[in-house]
């Protein structure tokens, strides 16, 4: 029963997203050169609040960008509490990551309660090593407001829930009341939703690639807001 449900869910996703998910891009993102380069051999690798974790989604997706050896449907979350270590798994195991999640690496098991679906966690167990290779750190210059901003609206969501249905919320910039309250109630997120209100809410910084309705980690990747240098690392 469990399965036929889930199937049901997957095949409604299809429909909504070809009939409303229309803008696509591929790896040349119309105003990104989509730059990523490696950590390579650095004697202390470090995670820092405010970074990115992000492993890429099925290119055919509708409404989706396309980045090399994308996975089902990807995950993204975003770093909390940064640490360094002396090597790429050393660094994620101390670090702290907040995430929308409907299924659980750690468990392997679907998340149906709503308690559990968006949680403060090590970034470890979304990006451990069996994704070595398919996932990325992204990473933009943010002072020290931002980042507190980006924690607080993410902790603000830890009573929330998961929802594969949700759409970026932009917000009247003017509106201090309406801002106020999306950044301090909880509301329901998929993974990439929730990072993408982050930093929208915090830094006013668009980080959809392609614009389109709904948004998926790979849109994150391809954002043109992390081709500087060292702002898009593959590991």
């Amino acid at each position: 029963m469990r399965q036929f449900f889930l199937v049901a869910i997957l095949f409604v996703i299809v429909i909504f997203l070809f009939l409303f998910g229309t803008n696509t891009c591929n790896n040349k993102v119309k105003g990104s050169s989509f730059s990523v380069s490696d950590f390579g051999n650095d004697s202390v690798l470090e995670f820092r609040a405010g970074d990115i974790l992000v492993r890429p989604n099925w290119g055919w997706l509708p409404g989706s960008c396309t980045v090399p050896d994308g996975r089902k449907y990807g995950h993204v979350a975003i770093v909390i509490e940064g640490a360094k270590g002396n090597t790429i798994d050393e660094a994620l195991e101390k670090s702290v990551v907040i995430e929308a999640l409907f299924f659980d690496q750690a468990t392997r098991q679907f998340q149906f309660r709503k308690e559990d679906q968006i949680r403060k966690t090590k970034a470890t167990v979304s990006f451990g090593e069996k994704f070595k290779g398919i996932r990325y750190l992204l990473r933009t210059e943010l002072n020290d407001e931002q980042i507190e901003e980006i924690k607080t609206f993410l902790t603000s969501q830890l009573h929330g829930g998961y929802d594969l249905f949700s759409t970026k919320i932009e917000p009247d910039s003017g509106n201090s009341d309406e801002l106020e309250k999306l950044r301090q109630s909880a509301s329901n997120w998929h993974c990439a939703s929730l990072v993408w209100e982050a930093f929208y809410l915090s830094t006013g910084f668009d980080i959809d690639a392609n614009g389109g309705i709904f948004i998926y980690p790979s849109d994150i990747i391809a954002s043109k807001l992390f081709d500087h240098p060292g702002g898009r690392k593959r590991f």
